[in-house]
């Protein structure tokens, strides 16, 4: 449920290659989610990008039609920065999901995304700020947009940790991300299990397993796998040891989300 391809700025996959990746592995459902980067939007055209990544994933829908389903998607990011705007992108299409998602904070002058900041820059209380902030504009996010999956909740530290080695233990955020969950759960909003950070310096799931099993303690069901592919050969990268987690976790099924609606897959 989280593909990129040349339409984002940080990829430049074809559809249609990873159509074809995604039929060797089995998988069954993709949806191409490029981003769409609202904190962009005075500067770029980023309706028309939008509809250029949907019109490429319909054309490749018709191409697959009976071998891979190729659904249309969007990760919306920073939607909270220009919610008019955030607004205006969500009505412009029939997408089948909708990701929320927050790859920049307004902390200080760190307002770049957090895959160019230079962790070790800051203080141990700027980078506590940094990600205090962080969690409150996701939750903030989740309440205000309508979006179908939350992405990758705890990025930051594929880059904090993954990237700089700083070790920050995410634990010391539980209550942020307890009421996180607590909003998802009630807004039928799905966490996403994202796998992009598997066979990097990172190596972890997003978020990590305790989040998993907190989230089942909390009641919460809807899950969806996503390996936030910026490359074809990556696409559903560790997904069967994430199932595998998923099962040891005590969950039956994971979802995919076709025309707004989530549809249920059986572990």
């Amino acid at each position: 449920m989280h593909v990129h391809s040349r339409t984002s700025h940080d990829s430049s996959a074809k559809v249609t290659d990873t159509a074809v990746a995604a039929i060797e592995k089995g998988i069954v459902a993709l949806a191409i989610t490029d981003h769409c980067d609202i904190q962009c939007a005075d500067e770029l055209d980023v309706i028309s990008l939008v509809k250029s990544s949907f019109s490429e994933a319909l054309e490749a829908g018709e191409i697959f039609d009976g071998r891979v389903k190729i659904l249309k998607g969007i990760e919306l990011g920073e939607a909270i920065w220009n919610m008019p705007y955030a607004e205006n992108v969500l009505k412009a299409l029939p997408y089948d999901v909708v990701i929320g998602s927050v790859h920049a904070v307004r902390y200080k002058g760190y307002t770049d995304s957090y895959s160019t900041i230079d962790f070790t820059e800051m203080s141990h209380s700027e980078l506590d700020g940094y990600l205090e902030l962080y969690f409150d504009e996701v939750l903030e996010m989740l309440e205000k947009v309508d979006c179908d999956i939350m992405a990758h909740l705890t990025c930051p530290l594929r880059y904090i940790n993954g990237k700089y080695g700083l070790g920050i233990d995410a634990t010391k955020y539980r209550g942020k991300i307890s009421n996180i969950l607590d909003c998802i759960i009630k807004k039928n909003i799905a966490l996403e299990i994202n796998t992009s950070g598997l066979g990097t310096a990172f190596d972890s799931l997003m978020p990590e397993k305790w989040v998993i099993e907190l989230y089942k303690e909390k009641g919460g069901r809807l899950i969806t796998l996503g390996s936030d592919a910026h490359v074809s050969e990556r696409v559903g990268n560790g997904f069967d040891k994430t199932i595998k987690l998923l099962k040891a976790c005590g969950f039956d099924a994971y979802y995919y989300y076709e025309k707004r609606k989530a549809v249920r897959c059986q572990i």
